[in-house]
């Protein structure tokens, strides 16, 4: 039998015995709306005194002061504080809760916060030591790229820092 008369017998049995080829498609469960996990995270004394040091560091205590200035209304760093005027003072009222701080890769520090009681945004922040005297200085505070789901979930898990008013700045 030629190779042609072997597809159209195929063919046509498949057609008109309604034979056809099961392909497996089991359901892909929907995707998760968010990548934080899910339920409130639970720490160790070891952990969160490890966690607490953070808040030393002069680059987050930098942007505690540098809010604090704006607010009073205090000049010299206008280049600064044109980045702040960006958001409502409301934001730098609050206090905030330190997520992450990594090393940027182009120097300085990107510190991730979300604030105590205005807690619709997390934000990004670069600080950076620059000048012969290495004085801190804020170049960057953008909101992150997190999901309006994100946030949520990041207060429930998180919602023990979100009360925690001694240790956040």
């Amino acid at each position: 039998m030629s190779r042609a008369l072997c597809v159209s017998v195929v063919l046509y049995l498949t057609v008109s015995l309604g034979i056809s080829q099961q392909v497996d498609n089991p359901k892909v469960p929907n995707p998760p709306t968010t990548a934080i996990p899910d339920g409130e995270a639970h720490f160790t004394a070891e952990q969160l005194d490890k966690y607490y040091l953070v808040y030393n560091n002069p680059d987050v205590r930098y942007l505690r002061t540098l809010f604090d200035e704006y607010l009073r209304g205090e000049s010299g760093k206008e280049d600064e504080f044109n980045l702040l005027k960006a958001w409502s003072s409301d934001y730098y009222k609050s206090k905030f809760i330190v997520l992450s701080r990594d090393r940027n890769p182009f120097g300085g520090t990107l510190i991730t916060i979300i604030f105590q009681d205005r807690p619709d945004k997390i934000f990004v922040s670069w600080v950076y030591s620059e000048g012969a005297e290495k004085g801190l200085k804020l170049r960057v505070l953008d909101p992150s790229k997190y999901s309006d789901e994100d946030v949520k979930q990041t207060r429930t898990r998180y919602r023990m820092f979100f009360e925690d008013k001694v240790h956040a700045m």
